[in-house]
Parts: structure tokens; sequence; C-alpha cells
């Protein structure tokens, strides 16, 4: 078992060809080990895990999870929220419940409006989305003493087996054992998972088993029990799970952090730094699955920086390359801090750079994030039981730019293999690359191809798609759709590359490839070609299987339903959430929505004429009236504008942003005499969400001095905001536009 390189030199293009050769014909076979948490809802759908994946209903499951605060977004937004986060792929909600949140006093606890704890819950079931509730009773997650109440703080005993502290720990359990009475996977509700404790490397094993019995006498009841996988426990119980965590950004160091190590697909099992990546547990005991991957990273005073959406999207691929079969984020929606009850030293906002931020825009980040979202979810139960094929000499250096990083998943003579050829804080250059794959009764050869820098492709080999073989493809699975038996495959295409696609001729009844090249290669069809996306085919029994090729611009604008028991793919570049059989569409600005629908006559809308281009989708388009919002903005200083509205925004019209874009340390948001929030300056403009805002009255954004202790910022910006002084450059009213059409029934 392993992976060799060897060089091929002499060619004429700038970098030399590698041959990357992935030897998979000694992967050692195991039989996975059930653990002891399993469950059974009303209808009989059932949940369970072993040491290396996840189950559901019986079959490998690969589990998606995204971390949002109730308590931080406006609960009007809570439903929008979730169905933003549904959309992008996400099955399962994650989120803190904040002790000093609810027990504002001691003995006086609130749970309404913004905390509506159960409210939240009932949502997420209503659309579908399984809950995991990170209970603590210590969380951190920047809240004020860690979530911990000003005379638990004080206490000496705390986050022990103390008995004093766990008298008040167990009110705390109890009173979440009552707001979620009736809403577990056991009962027919969404709550399937438990977080106990939080990074709790310093604590002693016997406190976790402590809590866990305690949250289980206060009928908090799920199926799965967990922990950060930096915690201490008894790991020879078996009752809970270590999950992981990793940041390709680092909010906690200077400038956001150096290069990390985090894009070799190395085998650390908690890529951080010195205690953090500290492992307390037997690693084989237990399936490997993250419960906090940076898909952002908190901006602080002192160091700022930007989050690339190209560097989230190689952190995850690297992530399920190197073998985690559960991908959970920290954060995947934004929001604002409570006030009053934010860690010294933050800022007011916590909006992570979040795929969606705190005002609920959807950012480049969330997009790129989807298009892997629907390869887990749609090949994730062959993948979670594919083992993983290291290199024998891995690659140990970040800084080095030159050598090929790759892994590969492999079962039964199939699987994938993951390229990155992107590193956060390095730019990456093209790279030439042909690819042998070694198994126990063939090799597959795979073309050369430019291995573009800034990218992470994975590559199918004999992927099996209802009978039909694909022996390799240079072009990466994206999704499936299927209908009454007949498959629709969607490929995105590499960048720079030509798809080539090779398919055992054995497994084929009918092609039809117009527009493609063809040629055999013994007993492969191979087809390839720089425009056509459609190969459509025929197995042994007459069902279809065609093969979309998508460009990336369309994977980033391609949304996957479930819709009257139909299966399809929509391309459009508006945001887009599925509710009731309705299709919701936002769009910044632009008020005509242009849409497809794959495949062609599954779909049929209610109010929309379709125009029919192929047999592979239907085109539609719809408008709304076009509108400028009409908002006063004065300037009440250099540093000081004051935003206000006088009308009401029209139905057709979701929300109004205002881009500010400013220079100096940060812009703060007011309302009379209230801060609201605020943007530290990293050198991008701030994108503001006024609707929840303007009703109350009028906004001023108001701009603070440049402060010298700031890193990350280019020293010529530095100096120059030092020597003009905080300022605004531009102001820009954008409307986000809104419609919805639904399906027929």
């Amino acid at each position: 078992m392993g992976l060799w390189l060897t060089f091929w030199a002499g060619l004429s293009s700038v970098q030399a060809q590698e041959l990357a050769v992935l030897d998979m014909t000694k992967v050692e076979k195991t039989t996975p080990t059930a653990l002891p948490m399993q469950g059974i809802n009303p209808s009989g759908n059932t949940l369970a895990v072993n040491n290396q994946y996840f189950v559901k209903n019986g079959e490998p499951w690969y589990p998606l999870m995204g971390e949002i605060h109730y308590n931080r977004v406006n609960p009007q937004d809570w439903e929008s929220a979730l169905l933003k986060m549904k959309s992008g792929g996400l099955g399962i909600v994650a989120t803190y419940i904040f002790w000093n949140e609810h027990e504002t006093q001691k003995g006086k606890w609130d749970w309404e409006k913004g905390r509506n704890l159960r409210r939240f819950v009932e949502l997420c079931s209503k659309h579908g989305l399984y809950v995991w509730l990170r209970i603590g009773p210590w969380s951190h997650g920047e809240q004020l003493h860690g979530g911990h109440p000003d005379w638990i703080n004080s206490m000496k005993g705390k986050r022990s087996n103390d008995p004093t502290y766990l008298a008040e720990a167990s009110r705390f359990f109890q009173q979440i054992g009552e707001q979620t009475s009736g809403l577990y996977f056991k009962n027919g509700g969404p709550i399937i998972g438990v977080q106990l404790e939080n990074e709790y490397a310093s604590g002693q094993a016997e406190h976790i088993s402590t809590l866990k019995k305690m949250a289980l006498s206060s009928k908090i009841e799920p199926v799965y029990w967990s922990v950060t996988a930096n915690t201490v426990f008894d790991d020879t119980k078996v009752e809970v799970i270590p999950l992981q965590g990793g940041y390709p950004y680092r909010g906690w160091e200077k400038g956001g952090g150096k290069a990390t190590k985090d894009f070799l697909y190395g085998n650390d099992q908690w890529i951080m730094t010195d205690a953090l990546g500290k492992v307390y547990y037997d690693t084989k005991r237990f399936p490997k699955g993250m419960c906090e991957q940076g898909c952002g990273s908190q901006v602080t005073y002192a160091n700022r920086f930007v989050v690339e959406p190209y560097i989230v999207e190689a952190h995850l691929q690297n992530q399920i390359g190197r073998g985690m079969n559960m991908m959970g984020y920290y954060m995947f929606h934004g929001g604002t801090q409570s006030p009053g009850l934010k860690e010294p030293g933050c800022p007011e906002n916590y909006d992570f750079q979040a795929p969606i931020s705190e005002f609920g825009y959807l950012r480049p980040s969330y997009k790129y994030l989807k298009i892997l979202h629907h390869f887990a979810n749609d090949f994730g139960k062959e993948l979670v039981q594919m083992k993983v094929v290291e290199a024998p000499n891995p690659l140990h250096d970040e800084l080095n730019t030159e050598q090929v990083r790759y892994i590969g998943r492999v079962k039964n003579n199939q699987g994938f293999v993951f390229f990155c050829n992107a590193q956060v804080r390095v730019p990456m250059p093209d790279k030439q690359v042909a690819l042998q794959v070694k198994l126990s009764h063939e090799t597959i050869n795979f073309p050369k191809f430019t291995l573009k820098g800034q990218t992470s492709p994975i590559l199918p080999f004999n992927l099996n798609l209802n009978g039909i073989l694909v022996k390799y493809a240079l072009a990466q699975p994206f999704a499936k759709v299927e209908n009454e038996g007949n498959l629709m495959v969607f490929f995105q295409k590499l960048k720079g590359v030509e798809p080539q696609v090779a398919l055992d001729r054995t497994t084929i009844k009918e092609m039809k490839s117009a527009g493609w090249s063809f040629r055999k290669e013994g007993d492969l069809d191979v087809v390839s070609s720089p425009k056509a996306s459609v190969i459509e085919l025929k197995n042994g029994e007459g069902k279809r299987v065609t093969l979309v090729f998508l460009t990336r611009t369309e994977a980033e604008n391609a949304w996957r339903v479930n819709l009257n028991g139909k299966q399809a793919l929509v391309l459009s570049e508006a945001d887009m959430v599925v509710k009731n059989n309705e299709i919701a569409l936002l769009q910044l600005k632009l008020p005509t929505f242009v849409f497809k629908i794959y495949p062609a006559n599954t779909l049929a809308l209610e109010t929309l004429k379709k125009k029919t281009e192929s047999t592979v989708w239907d085109n539609y388009t719809v408008g709304v009236p076009q509108k400028q919002p009409a908002l006063s903005i004065k300037k009440l200083a250099t540093n000081n504008i004051e935003i206000g509205s006088a009308e009401a925004f029209p139905a057709y019209i979701n929300d109004v942003f205002v881009k500010v874009d400013y220079r100096g340390g940060q812009a703060e948001m007011w309302q009379g005499e209230k801060l609201k929030t605020d943007h530290l300056f990293n050198g991008t403009p701030w994108l503001l969400g006024l609707k929840n805002y303007l009703p109350y009255g009028p906004l001023s954004v108001r701009l603070a001095d440049w402060n010298n202790n700031i890193t990350g910022i280019s020293v010529e910006l530095a100096n120059n905001i030092k020597k003009t002084g905080p300022s605004f450059n531009a102001i820009e009213v954008m409307p986000q536009y809104k419609t919805s059409v639904r399906i027929k029934p």
C-alpha cells in the first residue's frame, strides 16, 4: 500500500511533468465495528454509527453539518437562514446553548424571542434538518466566560466533578431537557446529537462521563454523543465520539496565520498547533469526523485577513481526501453578539467571514463549498467505505510548491483521487500531471493534464453508474439526479482541461455523443470535447444514463432540489431556496431572474412558460419591477454617515444592502445610542443588510482611527490610512430582489 512519485524530465513546459502513481494493490480490508449509539424514530427510520462511518436507514452516510447560533441571528430570519443552509447541501444544524444567555440572573431563566431554543429546533424539524446541540456547560464560542454565568465563572470547582458545580450544571441541563422535550429522534424530532463540554484538554476524563449521566437524567436523549477531539475522556467506554477541528485562517494568530500543513493530506488527528494537536484516544475506535471545520474565521482587533473561497474549498477537499467521514463547520452562518455577552476583546459582530454572512448574504465560499457538498451527498455512500491510500513519504513542507499533492480513496478497485494545488498564503503554479492507478487486476493510466494553480480537483476511476462503468474521467464528479430509474450524472469541468471520459464498452448498449471526439482503446470507448456537454448512454437493461459536463461557473450556480418526489438540478446565478414545493430566488441589483432546470420536462412551473433548447434542460425567465430604494444618506462628518428611509420595502425586495467602501481601523453601526454591530477593516468593503434596522429609525455608520497594533494589512495601506485619517471611498445602495415560482402538483 502506498503512493510513490517519479519525475519525468526534459519536457518543454516550464513545470516538468510529474507521474503520480497510486498503488492500491495492498489496501487493508477491515470490518466496521458498531458503536453503542443507535436509534429509531416512530416512522421506522434508523440511525447508527460504527468505528468507520455513520449509518442512516441501514446504509453508509456522509453527514454534513453547519454551525449557526440562534441567539446571534434575528429570530425573524431563522427560517430563511435554515433554508439557505439546507440549499447549500447541509443536513444537520449545530448550535451552542450558552448558559449565561438563558440564566440571566441566578434562578431567572429566559427562553423567549431570540432565545427560544424550542422554536428554533422546531423550525429545523419543519424543513427536514437534523440538529446537533452543543450543551456545554462550558462552551466558549467567544461568549462571555465561555457561556458560564458570572457566579459560575467565579467558582473554584468549575468544569470539574466538584459537587457544587455539578449541582448548578444539573439545573442548566434540566432546563435544556424541558425545552427540548419530545424533540429527539426517538420521538420523531430532529435532535440526533449532543456535544458535551468543549476543548476539555486539561480536565479529568471522569467529568465527561458524569456530564453524560447528568444529561440523560435530564431527559436529554440523542442518538449520538460527541466531544471535541482535544478533550480528555475515557475512550474505552466508547460513550462519546471525538470530532476534530481545523482552520485554514486563524484569527487568534498574527495577521490570521501563516502557511499551514492543512493542505498536505496529513494524517494528524486535530489539525492545529502545539497543545491543541494532542490526541487523547485510540483513533481506530471511532469514525473520523469534524465538528469545527473552518469555513471562515473571526477577524480580531489585532489580526486582520481576508478568507479566500478557493482556500476554504481546498481545505475541505483535503479533509475528505484524508478520510474525514463527517463534516461539521464553524461557523456556516454568521451573526451578531448578544449585547453585554461577548468575550472581552472581541468585536460586536460574529460574522466570521462565514459562507452566510451576519446579514444573510451568501458569500462566494458558500457556492464553492456547495460543489463538494453535492459530491458528498450523492457519492458519500460509496465514499465513506473507501480506505485512504497515503504516500509512504508524504510531503511535510507546506512551502513546497513544486511537488504534486495528492491522495486516494478506494474500495473494491473503485474510488477517487484528490489533488490539491492550493495553499493558504502561498500562490501555487500550474503543473503538468500524469496519473497512474495500480489496482489488483489492472492499471489505469489517465491522460496527462494541467493541474491549474489554486484548484483542488477530484478524479474518479471505475465509477459504476447504474451498471455503466466509467474507467476514468478528466472531470470532477458533481451530483446525481435519478427519476424512474433513469440517471443523470453531472461532472464539473476542470479549469483549462478538456473533458475526457473512458467508458467500458462491454457495459454500454447504446451511446449518443454528438460533438464529442471518439476513439477506441482496447475495450474502452474514449470520448473528449472542448465544447460538447452531454453524453447519452443506455445500459444493458435499456435505462438511460446521461453524463452532463458543467463549467465551473455553472457548477457554482447549481442547486440540488427534490420537489414533488422528483429530483432535479437548477442552474441560476441567483441565490435559491426551496420551501413547500416553491422555488424562491434572491438576487442583488438585477430584477430579472434566469434559471434552467435539469432534466427537461421534469418539473412543471405554475405561471411560467418554458423554453426548451434541448432534451437536457428547460429554460425559464421571470422578472420583478426594478426599483431603487429611496434611502437618504447624509454625510455628518468625514468619518460619519447617516442612513435612513421614509418608505417600506415592496414585497419583491427582500432586503436592501449598502456597500460601504471605507478606510479606517473599523466601522460601527449605531442606532440612536445603541451600538448594533461593527466591521473590523481588512481591506474589503462592508456589506450591510438594513431590513432589520431601518424600521426602527435611522442608522449611523461611524469610522474609527487606525491602531498601530493591527496586523495583516499592508504597510503602504496602513500608512495611507494613518496619513489621511478614516474616510469613506464610496457608498452603493443595492436592492436584493426576490421572486418565487411554484411547482405544479
